[in-house]
């Protein structure tokens, strides 16, 4: 089958009911909602992937911070010298395996994957998913991951409205009408990645492993010079006080913002010229970094459904956030 016969038709395949934006954006794989710019054959891909001993994976469920830690985390690697970084935007530096590289090519059917540019990719290499632990390489998905893994994690509910406005900032994402109808199908775990608990759960579960660093967004916003020296002892990084405090200068939100190497922006706004203006938003990849913006969305009945499933969900985990 063709990559144009099989991304126009899983694209309506989708085995329960969903918004209509969301057939004409995305398919269904394994039971879960997916883009159609991360297609199948990314997903084969991604499971089939070929680890090498010194990579280092960036995992998360979308909208938890991963951007962040990936700066954090070229920013030890390089010994906090910016320089060796060069004008490189740091997308370019972390691929994200799970996606088609819809920045060079608005059309899904000429578009390569992304996993085959890491492959080319010189040693030491960090790469990013957001697939769920059972899509990932087999090196990383069982409770003995065999190389390094951060996950980062944020509480689910300012997840949520932060997914929410990045399905209305990129034109590839299915937009839902109103908060009220995707937190619904957020709750179902019908929007894009599929179920929260589904994808966090499991890392919590490993997260005593030598090989894995579980790292809280919040404890990101609370601390952040603590996680960032976390991250340095995780990867074997011995940095003076320094070059800590140099790291965390460099990877606060203002900074990051700023920098036209890291604020995605840079690159939304060279794929909004690939797409010929399909972009449906003018607002930003970086929107707030707070702790608590749910409050300004979910009604006093949403938050009690929410806070129902998030018990019974979370019934048999020790896992615990802060949401304010």
């Amino acid at each position: 089958m063709a990559k144009e016969e099989s991304v126009d038709k899983l694209s309506n395949i989708i085995s329960f009911e969903v918004p209509p934006s969301v057939l004409d954006t995305c398919y269904e794989y394994r039971g879960v909602v997916m883009p159609n710019h991360m297609s199948v054959e990314c997903m084969r891909a991604l499971e089939n992937f070929e680890v090498r001993p010194d990579d280092t994976f960036v995992i998360s469920y979308p909208k938890a911070g991963t951007h962040w830690l990936q700066q954090i985390l070229l920013l030890v690697r390089c010994g906090g010298d910016m320089s060796k970084l060069g004008e490189r935007h740091m997308m370019t530096m972390v691929p994200f395996l799970d996606m088609l590289d819809v920045v060079n090519h608005s059309d899904l059917n000429e578009a390569p994957m992304i996993s085959g540019f890491a492959k080319r990719m010189p040693s030491p290499r960090i790469l990013k998913s957001h697939g769920r632990s059972d899509w990932l390489p087999a090196e990383i998905r069982t409770d003995d991951p065999k190389v390094k893994v951060i996950y980062v994690a944020r509480n689910p509910k300012d997840t949520a409205v932060s997914l929410f406005h990045f399905c209305l900032l990129l034109w590839r994402l299915p937009t839902y009408e109103s908060w009220d109808i995707f937190i619904e199908e957020y709750m179902a775990g019908r929007v894009p990645f599929g179920s929260w608990f589904e994808n966090v759960l499991p890392w919590w579960a490993r997260r005593n492993h030598p090989n894995v660093l579980f790292v809280k967004y919040e404890d990101m916003k609370k601390d952040h010079r603590r996680v960032v020296e976390q991250v340095a002892q995780f990867m074997g990084e011995s940095l003076s006080d320094d070059v800590i405090d140099g790291i965390v200068e460099a990877s606060t939100f203002s900074a990051m913002k700023e920098s036209q190497q890291s604020n995605p922006d840079t690159v939304l706004r060279k794929s909004n010229d690939v797409f010929k203006g399909k972009q449906k938003s003018n607002a930003s990849f970086m929107r707030k970094g707070s702790i608590g913006d749910w409050k300004n969305y979910f009604s006093e009945d949403q938050n009690r459904r929410f806070d129902q499933l998030y018990a019974k969900r979370m019934a048999d985990s020790d896992l615990m956030f802060q949401f304010e």
